[in-house]
């Protein structure tokens, strides 16, 4: 079918329940708005708002959306068919003032057949209901509105049905990919039809390399699975490291003229699993660095624009990770298309519930009804993405309700899990079958007790180990029955006594602490049977606030999430700017991808202060070495470093050699006493130096540089570019004390869509042009609006020196 992009000239309303055909009249005043948007970035939090810390103390919304459409009149007699690709609330679609769809998960996409609904003789008025006033309706900061693309699909009397066009792997003999294509036609019409479906194969390098008819029949109103099987040889293997891609075309001719034609992209890869050796991808083994992401995107909130999805895969890539897993929902399809493109695995979850909620309105209240239809949906969408390699049915299901009995009743947990991997296993055989468990309640209670205790990391894992009373392997042998992959969250401790005690089961450590990584690392690696790691988290997100908090004070820590104005979770190795923490710095050590050693400091502030940790939190440590007033304090200097030993000079001084690398975790620590001026760390292997790494004192904050992340982009509209904001001093070094409030300021053919920092704390909305810098630091987001030319951007501050910067659309 062909598909027309319907993100531009919508009007919007905040608006509680009215009837809908009312919305035409003149009283009510729309607002212009293009998609992706979503409202609640745009609205006040506050500690009131009964969303929670769960969702950032941010507001709920009841929101209209609408378009006018005029359709072409060669669409007469054809069919179309809407796309939404996630609208975040209950949604109910509206076509010339008649109900035609509900959809009840905002992170599933849902196809609206408006066929029989429309007119050619004048407008279509589309009207888009979205009620998501419930709260708390997440764990996690959610959004609401249409906050992805919108698209119309038109397709001929017989079509290829949308998300339909599937291609699987079924074999590699002989250096032969042998490929079996299936396509769901539909005939629209009231009689049989006859004809012809075409299957074109092309390079990556758009060259015509394979293709192959097949004839059909097809009865009245019938839907028709047609199925080839092509042999392309010689072909190219979709990988991390090359993920070549190819396209096939799929053409219906019906009486000697195209009826309908649709297009995918798709890549031949192998996915295989053992206990012996571990995950395989196209033959070879390969352990999977992992990290786990929410699907916002930071200052945009949850507004799904294909660059932000684009960039966070670059980011992951550029960290060292070669797989990520979507928690806990189904993300936009700009994302996995990146995943295709880069080289990025995959493991793609549909639910955070089940029948059991974990928040008052969450999508328990849906599971029993839709769950079927959400999960077909999803694998019929994104069945042909290489990057995806394992469906996960649910994340830590068990949480809240326990380990309930494993019985007949139709809501057992087990149940469940049968139904749900089965339904799996019916649509997509060729990829693997996991869910994240969970630590069982009385796992949770000891473990907080114990990190309350402090030196949490060995505390942890002794206790993990723990099996005198094993209620977590009963439970979780219930589960691996229906499963490929059993996921362990939070379990590290327990994979070298399950290797043993369940021989032929396969682990993922679905979710680890950031700050056990170098144990929850040696543990993967030494187990064949666990396959990868996954910190939670990758990228910091929005909502479950305060979850990586770190204090001097214990009440501060008493609740799961922190107090108001908590915003961020403060958990990820890259944080919502797109900048590397120090954890990422940390990983690149020990996952042997940085050779220099990496130094950061832990403050003069809080050096000898007991510091109260949550456990995905990370010490407070920054690189810098500029404390204004400190001179003379200790201080506490930390070196990451896989290194035999390291050696520290402090203005040129040795403060001697240490031990480093595995016996010290690839952590070395100098106390010492704060003097302004260098730092300068050195590594050692076999007593030669393998690395260096050194920070200066700056001097004070005088101007602002701004660095884009590319100086021309497509002039396509909703294209993004992200420019980054500092302050610097004289010798144009970062100045990270710098707290200045700055205002942007923009001409040309681009908009300010956010400007944010990764301040935790921060109640400065996203969407002003004025905030205060965080730690030196700040990020200006700008949208092409579709027109050829210049963005300039200027950002100026108080008591410091402008900046501008200039982006040409093309």
């Amino acid at each position: 079918m062909q598909k027309i992009n319907l993100d531009r000239s919508w009007e919007y309303l905040e608006l509680g329940f009215v009837n809908v055909l009312n919305l035409t009249s003149s009283e009510y005043e729309w607002k212009k708005v293009d998609l992706p948007h979503d409202a609640v970035i745009e609205k006040e939090r506050s500690e009131l708002n009964p969303s929670g810390a769960g969702e950032g103390y941010t507001a709920g919304c009841s929101l209209y959306y609408k378009k006018e459409l005029i359709l072409d009149e060669q669409w007469q007699g054809k069919n179309l068919i809407l796309e939404f690709e996630g609208v975040m609330g209950i949604a109910e679609v509206f076509v010339n003032g008649r109900l035609v769809a509900k959809h009840f998960n905002g992170y599933t996409s849902f196809l609206v057949d408006i066929t029989k609904h429309v007119k050619f003789d004048d407008k279509n008025i589309i009207i888009v209901r979205v009620e998501n006033t419930h709260k708390p309706s997440s764990r996690w900061y959610a959004g609401c509105g249409i906050y992805r693309h919108v698209w119309l699909h038109i397709g001929g009397k017989v079509y290829i049905k949308p998300w339909h066009l599937h291609v699987q792997t079924r074999a590699i003999e002989n250096e032969t990919a042998i490929l079996e294509i299936r396509a769901v036609v539909v005939n629209s019409v009231n009689e049989k039809v006859k004809g012809v479906i075409k299957f074109d194969v092309f390079s990556k390098e758009e060259k015509l390399i394979l293709s192959s008819e097949e004839r059909f029949l097809i009865g009245k109103s019938e839907e028709k699975v047609i199925a080839k099987t092509l042999e392309l040889k010689p072909f190219k293997y979709w990988d991390i490291e090359d993920p070549y891609l190819y396209k096939i075309q799929a053409t219906i001719v019906c009486d000697e003229s195209i009826e309908d034609s649709a297009s995918t992209l798709f890549g031949v890869r192998t996915i295989e699993v053992n206990p012996n050796e571990g995950f395989k991808l196209n033959g070879k083994p390969l352990k999977l660095k992992g990290g786990c992401i929410h699907h916002d995107n930071g200052p945009l909130g949850s507004a799904s624009y294909d660059r932000a999805e684009e960039r966070k895969v670059e980011l992951l890539k550029a960290s060292g990770f070669n797989a990520v897993r979507l928690a806990h929902n189904p993300f936009a399809p700009a994302f996995l298309d990146a995943c295709d493109r880069l080289g990025m695995l995959v493991i793609e979850e549909f639910f955070d519930v089940w029948h059991a909620g974990k928040v008052s309105f969450d999508y328990h209240l849906f599971f029993d009804k839709y769950w079927e239809e959400d999960l077909e949906s999803t694998i019929m969408r994104d069945y042909n993405h290489p990057s995806i390699i394992m469906w996960s049915i649910g994340n830590e299901i068990t949480w809240g309700v326990g380990v309930d009995v494993d019985d007949d009743s139709g809501y057992s947990i087990y149940s469940w899990c049968e139904r749900l991997a089965k339904k799996v296993k019916s649509l997509d055989s060729s990829r693997l079958v996991t869910a994240a468990l969970c630590a069982i309640p009385d796992d949770y209670k000891r473990l907080f007790a114990i990190i309350e205790e402090g030196n949490y990391v060995i505390r942890m894992l002794k206790q993990e180990a723990d099996v005198i009373e094993d209620k977590w392997g009963e439970f979780s042998e219930k589960f691996s029955r229906f499963l490929d992959v059993v996921g362990y969250n939070y379990k590290v401790g327990r994979y070298e006594y399950d290797r043993y005690k369940y021989p032929d089961r396969i682990i993922c450590g679905t979710e680890t602490y950031p700050y056990t990584l170098f144990i929850n690392w040696k543990q993967t690696i030494e187990n064949s049977n666990v396959i990868g790691d996954f910190v939670w988290t990758a990228i910091d997100y929005l909502g479950e606030a305060g979850l990586g908090r770190v204090s001097i004070e214990a009440d501060d820590l008493k609740s799961f999430c922190g107090s108001y104005p908590w915003f961020l979770a403060n958990c990820g190795d890259i944080d919502i700017c797109g900048e590397k923490r120090p954890q990422s710095y940390y990983r690149d050590v020990v996952w042997g991808n940085r050779k220099d050693p990496y130094i950061v400091i832990l403050p003069p502030q809080v050096y000898g202060k007991k510091l109260y940790f949550k456990p995905w939190a990370w010490e407070p440590v920054e690189q810098s070495y500029t404390f204004p007033g400190c001179e003379g304090m200790p201080i506490a200097i930390h070196i990451y470093a896989n290194a035999d030993e390291v050696e520290l000079f402090v203005n040129g001084r040795s403060l001697g050699k240490k031990e480093a690398g595995t016996i010290t975790q690839f952590k070395t620590v100098y106390d010492t006493i704060y003097e302004p001026g260098v730092i300068e760390a050195i590594a050692y292997k076999d007593g030669k130096e393998i690395g260096r790494d050194k920070i200066e004192t700056t001097g004070e904050p005088l101007a602002l540089k701004l660095v884009p992340d590319r100086e021309v982009m497509s002039s396509s509209y909703g294209n993004l570019c992200y420019i980054k904001i500092m302050a610097v001093d004289k010798n144009g070094r970062e100045v990270v004390f710098a707290d200045n409030r700055i205002v942007v300021e923009i001409e040309g053919v681009g908009e300010l869509v956010a400007l944010g920092s990764s301040n935790p704390l921060s109640t400065e909305p996203f969407v002003s042009r004025e905030r205060r810098l965080f730690k030196g630091h700040a990020l200006a987001i700008v949208k092409s609006i579709g027109k050829e030319g210049e963005i300039k951007l200027e950002v100026l501050a108080d008591g410091l020196d402008g900046a501008q910067t200039l982006i040409k659309c093309i």
